[in-house]
C-alpha cells in the first residue's frame, strides 16, 4: 500500500507538467484544422494523441489507484475491528469511551459511499482503538449535510488521510 500511496503521489504532479505541452499541441491542432477548411485540398492533420494520453492517463490511473486504496484500507481497518476480542480500549478524541463496545459496532458498518450529495465533511472526530494486536486510528468528519452521517478518513496512509475510504452512520458520536 505504501507503493500506492508513493504512486499516487508522482502521478498527481504528471498532469500539471504535462498541460503546458498539451494546450501548446492543441492549439497547433485546431489551427490546422481551421486553415484546413479554406484549401482545397485538405492535408492530413494530427491528432495530439500523446498529449493527450500522457494528460488524461495518470489521472484514470490516478483514479483507479484511489479505489483501490480505499478499498483495502476499509477491509484493513474492518479487518481489525472484527478480529478484537476481549480487552481493549477505545478513544474518542484522546478521551477514554465509556461503551467501547457500542463505538466499535457503529464503525464495524462503515460502508462505500456511492451516491454523491451535495455536502462536505466538517468537525473531525479522531478514534483510536488499542488493542494487545496493535492499534487503529480513524478520522470521522461529520457530513455537512446529514448529522448522523460521518465520513471515514484512514491516515495510516497519505491518500486515504486526505479522501475518504467509506462512510458510517450512526448517533453514536453525535455527543463529540
Amino acid at each position: 500500500m505504501n507503493v500506492l500511496d508513493v504512486l499516487a503521489n508522482i502521478l498527481f504532479i504528471v498532469p500539471f507538467v504535462v498541460l503546458p505541452f498539451l494546450l501548446v499541441h492543441w492549439a497547433r491542432y485546431m489551427k490546422a484544422r481551421a486553415e484546413n477548411k479554406s484549401r482545397f485540398a485538405p492535408v492530413p492533420i494530427r491528432f495530439p494523441l500523446m498529449s493527450v494520453l500522457f494528460f488524461a492517463g495518470p489521472i484514470i490511473i490516478l483514479g483507479v489507484i484511489g479505489e483501490i486504496m480505499a478499498t483495502r484500507s476499509r477491509v484493513e481497518a474492518l479487518d481489525f475491528l472484527h478480529g478484537l476480542s476481549g480487552n481493549y480500549k477505545v478513544y474518542v478524541n484522546s478521551q477514554p469511551v465509556h461503551d467501547p463496545d457500542r463505538v466499535v459496532r457503529a464503525l464495524e458498518e462503515v460502508a462505500p459511499h456511492l451516491i454523491g450529495h451535495h455536502s462536505h465533511p466538517t468537525k473531525m472526530i479522531r478514534v483510536y482503538i488499542q488493542s494487545e494486536k496493535g492499534g487503529v486510528t480513524l478520522e470521522l468528519r461529520r457530513d455537512s449535510g446529514y448529522a448522523e452521517e460521518y465520513w471515514v478518513f484512514y491516515p495510516k496512509y497519505k491518500f486515504t488521510s486526505d479522501n475518504e475510504i467509506g462512510r458510517v452512520t450512526t448517533p453514536v458520536f453525535d455527543e463529540y
